[in-house]
């Protein structure tokens, strides 16, 4: 017999993809990078992390305030042109 706990983990898993559920050290590795780019200036920030300061502005642009807009996004084109 299944526990309420159990059930509620398998209804939470066919609702949405697991891929997109998953939390990764790189996302929570920018979010603080993030972070720290907004209370001690993305240069700091750049040297601190050992990274360029484009890396950053990249990932502050696309950050929402939620750590699933700092995932990978599919480096899968578009398009192709000849077919």
């Amino acid at each position: 017999e299944l526990s309420v706990l159990q059930l509620k983990l398998r209804h939470q898993l066919k609702e949405a993809p697991f891929v997109m559920n998953t939390v990764t050290q790189t996302m929570l590795y920018r979010q603080a990078l993030i972070n720290y780019a907004n209370k001690k200036g993305v240069t700091k920030a750049a040297i601190r992390y050992k990274t360029n300061r484009q890396y950053i502005y990249r990932w502050q642009k696309r950050y929402d305030g939620t750590l699933q807009s700092l995932a990978d996004k599919s480096h899968r084109p578009h398009h192709h042109p000849n077919e």
